[in-house]
């Protein structure tokens, strides 16, 4: 996992982190134990990783955290997904106008836009989670996990993938029933291997990753592990994550099983990503690895073997661009800012996307390069007529305001106003250009 140095481009950020789950029904559902008992509780998790978790934290927080993200009235739904899915409705008109973009992309705009209101099938599913919810916490009624989870077994078989994760998650962590594992990951791989989800965001793929890892619910496989521990390292967003166990198990793979090589310090992001106030598992792995002789400036592979590993995969543009990322590192021994540089030209001269808008950056605020707004202001220019309107929204921040080196110009920025204006709003953003402030809250961690 490498630092985020920069803002993403706003389209990427946004829409990779409301990719919609595709529908994994098509697949045949796995021979699902109908009733969950829970007759012989143990009072300790013994599978690594959830037992250090939980001994730590209790399930019923996780619990509490895991309802709240699941649990969504249909007639009510104010989630990120749906405001960005009205947004691009409204703006379907610009879209559909635009000669530039293919019909395949206008499609994917359609799709998007196609909010379907809930009907009574949808209510009936968020009535049994409603009250699947209320067993399991023991609000108003005594607590049964057992027949919590009876009802949401109920709600996946009315169609919500929601509630097959959802059972899935629970029956990975219940503490004392780790023999329902294999189910559990019988119900996650469903939506791992769907092609469909290739690109999507969501908590499967660590669990998957685990479970080959560890040989739990599925024999030991480091390389099948490996496979999906790249998607999940890649795909990782802290919306999929609310109880922060994700990342903490994300970090434990590269402590306990140097998962893809990864250097010791990318378990140590994850684990800071997690070590929320009521994570004390995190907490701990994080004083652990401080405490330990471990030496954070070092990188345990070598930049040959990281560019051939991605030439072997055909993403060079890529692997220059993550180099240049990791030379720009200041607390790390190969700090080298003429290296980062020569690397970013290099992404940018294979048309990475982000590449030329951070070069952009670096000389308006003097990050690796001496600063020179004016520079700054033409690499903007260049990467807005590339399609970045992230670009275009600094540039008028830039024109409009200046800076200590230069000066504002009133002029110039309504001329290129108007033309970033005119970008967001045939990309099905809307008619209002944000402000630079504004864009910093779609950043992602990759």
């Amino acid at each position: 996992m490498k630092k985020s140095l920069l803002t993403l481009s706003l389209c990427s950020a946004v829409f990779m982190s409301v990719a919609p789950l595709q529908n994994v029904f098509a697949t045949k559902s796995p021979n699902i134990q109908r009733t969950i008992k829970h007759n012989t509780p143990s009072p300790v998790q013994h599978t690594p990783i959830f037992a250090e978790f939980h001994q730590l934290n209790g399930i019923n927080s996780f619990n509490q955290i895991l309802w709240e993200d699941y649990l969504t009235d249909p007639e009510n739904d104010q989630s990120l997904s749906r405001m960005f899915a009205e947004q691009i409705k409204n703006n379907l008109p610009q879209i559909e106008a635009s000669s530039n973009m293919s019909e395949e992309e206008k499609q994917k705009y359609r799709d998007m836009a196609n909010i379907r209101e809930p009907d009574e099938n949808d209510i009936n599913i968020y009535k049994k989670l409603l009250e699947a919810q209320k067993y399991d916490l023991g609000e108003g009624v005594k607590k049964d996990q057992s027949k919590a989870n009876d009802l949401i077994l109920e709600a996946v078989d009315l169609g919500s993938f929601d509630a097959m994760e959802l059972i899935g998650i629970r029956v990975m962590h219940q503490i004392g029933y780790t023999q329902l594992q294999e189910q559990g990951i019988d119900l996650l791989s469903l939506f791992a291997d769907n092609p469909s989800n290739a690109d999507s965001i969501g908590a499967y793929w660590a669990y998957v990753a685990y479970s080959y890892a560890y040989g739990v619910g599925r024999p030991e496989n480091q390389e099948k592990a490996l496979q999906y521990w790249k998607k999940a390292n890649h795909l990782y967003s802290m919306q999929i994550d609310p109880t922060g166990f994700i990342a903490y198990m994300m970090g434990k793979m590269i402590e306990d099983k140097n998962m893809n090589n990864q250097p010791i310090e990318d378990a140590m992001q994850y684990y800071k990503m997690s070590a929320n106030k009521d994570n004390i598992a995190a907490q701990q792995a994080v004083l652990k690895l401080l405490n330990s002789n471990k030496k954070f400036e070092d990188l345990t592979y070598e930049p040959e073997l990281f560019m051939a590993e991605h030439k072997a995969a055909k993403k060079e543009k890529d692997a220059f661009y993550t180099l240049s990322e990791l030379y720009a590192q200041k607390e790390w021994k190969i700090y080298d800012p003429k290296k980062s540089i020569a690397y970013l030209n290099q992404a940018i001269a294979l048309g990475h996307d982000r590449a030329l808008l951070d070069l952009a950056r670096y000389y308006e605020q003097g990050y690796l390069v001496k600063a020179d707004p004016a520079k700054a202001a033409e690499l903007y220019k260049k990467s807005l007529q590339q399609g970045n309107p992230t670009a275009g929204i600094l540039l008028v921040n830039l024109y409009e305001n200046g800076s200590k080196a230069f000066k504002a110009d009133a002029k110039q920025a309504k001329i290129w106003r108007a033309k970033a204006t005119a970008l967001y709003k045939e990309l099905g953003y809307g008619d209002v250009l944000p402000k630079a402030d504004e864009i910093r809250l779609f950043n992602r961690m990759y």
